[in-house]
């Protein structure tokens, strides 16, 4: 946006007068009148051929919001993790939580779909169309969304597994019974073995029970003991083992560090972020002071503004630079084209707790609509 945008159209609403009656004083006369309509598209209701369609700008509010999601899946051993590691504070039950990782705000323009007008030339008139869209002043219908679409591309939370805890234990994670069978009832025949000294081999029967969980914990605990002697006798140097260079000694101490932190998970847990980008464009009416965008909550995540959260609004705070400018609004002169003046707001991204983000932007729906005279936007003028 021209910085000088407001000073420039101010003089030229300034001149136009001055000129004419400069031109009257010097006995050249006035001007005739340009042989050209606007009407606004409200009160036509087909363009007829000859004719051009333009809209007046308005400034659309564009808030990308990047939300981190944090999953944490408890250890399977997360109980005994102060019994056998001495690790106090570990979290039992798994959880997810949503953190606003960054907030940016931005603006574009884009036509204001009730404020199109048709220019109607009566006579052999060539309109310079560069000048009239190069300072934001009206949108021809070829840049009528142009801006919106140049946006980034938007991203969600891909669906994901929880963690997988890995066990690398080199104990099984099951122990062999043995059970001897004892016979039911007493026959002759072991009445008669049993009198006469006979042995007699007792039937065993072999089965397979799992282990525990705190067994299982125990021996996760101890083999984690041991790699910490591993590596303390490899940095040491007390086992003779011989490598061929230092990267040798930094695999080995790497491979003992990552065995050590898949065993840790197994008690503290393990936890996995995942990114999502959230755009929202936001057209404020003209003179609106706040608008509700959408809702956060940190067990659900970014939210629509009729759910659950705590609201995450715009607040504007229009500077009104006309305010004291003896600016005449447009009137229904079909004679001239209808252009709007911006003003500029303060706008704030707030939350309940805290200011997220703040910008300064030209707001074309709060400023002013004004008549420029044809002549304005003509060729070679």
């Amino acid at each position: 946006m021209n910085k000088h945008l407001a000073v420039t159209l101010a003089l030229l609403l300034l001149c136009s007068p001055m000129a004419a009656q400069r031109k009257k004083k010097n006995g050249d006369g006035e001007q005739p009148k340009l042989a050209v309509m606007v009407q606004s598209m409200d009160k036509i209701r087909r363009v007829d051929s000859g004719c051009f369609v333009y809209a007046l700008p308005r400034t659309v509010l564009r808030l990308i919001v990047e939300v981190e999601r944090r999953i944490f899946s408890a250890g399977p051993y997360a109980a005994y993790a102060e019994k056998y590691l001495g690790i106090t504070g570990v979290q039992m039950v798994s959880s997810t939580r949503y953190h606003l990782s960054s907030v940016a705000l931005d603006a574009y323009v884009e036509a204001d779909a009730s404020h199109l007008y048709m220019v109607r030339p009566l006579g052999n008139l060539k309109f310079d169309f560069l000048k009239m869209t190069k300072d934001g002043l009206m949108l021809l219908p070829e840049t009528f969304g142009q801006a919106a679409m140049s946006s980034g591309s938007v991203n969600t939370f891909g669906l994901s597994d929880r963690p997988l805890f890995t066990s690398m234990a080199v104990d099984a994670m099951f122990r062999t019974v043995k059970v001897k069978s004892k016979p039911k009832k007493a026959d002759a025949d072991s009445l008669w073995l049993a009198e006469n000294a006979v042995e007699v081999e007792v039937p065993v029967s072999i089965s397979q029970q799992a282990k525990t969980q705190e067994e299982r914990a125990s021996e996760a605990a101890q083999f984690i003991f041991n790699l910490r002697k591993r590596k303390y006798e490899l940095i040491t140097g007390e086992v003779d083992i011989a490598f061929s260079s230092n990267d040798g000694l930094k695999v080995a101490l790497a491979e003992i560090n990552r065995m050590e932190r898949e065993y840790l998970s197994l008690f503290v847990g393990k936890t996995e972020k995942q990114a999502a980008t959230y755009s929202y464009d936001v057209a404020p009416s003209p003179q609106q002071e706040s608008c509700a965008v959408f809702k956060f909550s940190p067990e659900l995540g970014v939210q629509d503004v009729d759910s659950q959260g705590y609201v995450v609004m715009l607040e504007l705070r229009p500077e009104n630079k006309y305010a004291a400018a003896n600016v005449q609004p447009a009137d229904e002169d079909s004679s001239g084209f209808r252009v709007r003046l911006p003003d500029v707001a303060q706008v704030r991204l707030l939350s309940e707790k805290e200011e997220l983000q703040r910008g300064r932007f030209w707001i074309y729906q709060n400023g002013k609509v004004v008549n420029i005279r044809a002549e304005h936007f003509l060729e070679n003028r």
